[in-house]
């Protein structure tokens, strides 16, 4: 009986001594933003109406300042600041960034926030100026370069309003604006940028998704070998969720892509998608309030190697 005793005893030593030989060290799971959109090798730019910025002075200021670095995004391109003061101080509460504002207009105007780990820039200028009819806010470029990329972007902020529907006899009718705005960056783009990859973007106040008797992005659609709406998806399928400016249920801020960016718009970690920046703000009401009406639309772009 002693012998089994024994034997017993040594089983149980074996058995706790090995459990107990080692501690596994716990390494906390990394939390990811729900609004992180971009990624470690690809290009990220969006475009973001900042509804007269600051909306609510240094409160924006400080959100925005916690927000921009969620999303990893190499280039943002965003519309109505008001206090560029404001915006040039934004970017001093934001490590690795820097900032352009045009200086075109008075009022509304085009800015710039860069990752300036990833992006080197070429040029900022803007286009069109003077020219009031179709472009309130003179477009706004930023020649850059991501790697071995150049890349174009032209940031807009076209006339507002209107009633879907082009009156050929009113030259300040707002869908005529708009339409004679697209036709004007056509005509940009094909001549000085013929071979050059071109994101136009922005808040251009209208649907890309629309019957062509008073679709003012025709000059865009009628030309699929030379461009593409990145966002058309949300577009043809609009949702609360998905829309760019959800208070009027309207998908009106947009990326536009030339023909040679399509290879990379096809590649497996490309996406184009609005984002819900509200989801780490607690509510739509509290977005509304302190930032904006409108959300941002992104783009990723995977280059191959």
């Amino acid at each position: 009986m002693k012998n089994y005793l024994n034997i017993f005893a040594v089983i149980l030593v074996v058995i706790f001594g090995s459990s107990c030989g080692s501690n596994t060290k716990l390494v906390d799971p990394i939390e990811v933003s729900p609004i992180e959109f971009g990624m470690d090798n690809t290009f990220e730019v969006l475009t973001w109406n900042l509804r007269d910025f600051p909306l609510k002075n240094v409160q924006t200021l400080q959100e925005l300042a916690a927000i921009i670095p969620q999303l990893k995004v190499d280039v943002l391109a965003f519309q109505e600041i008001q206090d560029t003061n404001a915006f040039y101080e934004l970017a001093r509460m934001l490590p690795d960034y820097e900032a352009y504002v045009s200086t075109a207009t008075s009022l509304y105007r085009l800015a710039y926030l860069y990752n300036t780990r990833y992006v080197s820039v070429n040029d900022v200028y803007p286009i069109y100026t003077g020219q009031t009819n179709p472009f309130p806010r003179p477009p706004y470029v930023l020649d850059i370069n991501w790697r071995d990329q150049n890349i174009i972007l032209v940031n807009n902020h076209l006339k507002a309003y209107g009633d879907n529907y082009i009156d050929e006899d009113d030259p300040w009718d707002e869908e005529r604006r708009r339409r004679l705005a697209c036709e004007k960056l056509d005509y940009y783009i094909s001549t000085n940028w013929d071979d050059k990859a071109v994101v136009v973007l922005g808040d251009m106040n209208d649907q890309i998704a629309e019957p062509e008797e008073y679709n003012v992005f025709m000059v865009f659609i009628s030309q699929p070998d030379k461009y593409q709406f990145t966002d058309m998806h949300i577009a043809q399928n609009p949702s609360y969720t998905n829309v760019s400016y959800p208070t009027m249920l309207s998908h009106i801020d947009h990326i536009l892509i030339t023909d040679e960016l399509f290879e990379s718009y096809s590649l497996p970690n490309s996406k184009c998608e609005t984002i819900r920046v509200e989801d780490v703000m607690g509510t739509w009401q509290n977005y509304y309030n302190l930032i904006s009406d409108h959300r941002p639309v992104a783009l990723r772009l995977q280059f191959t190697p």
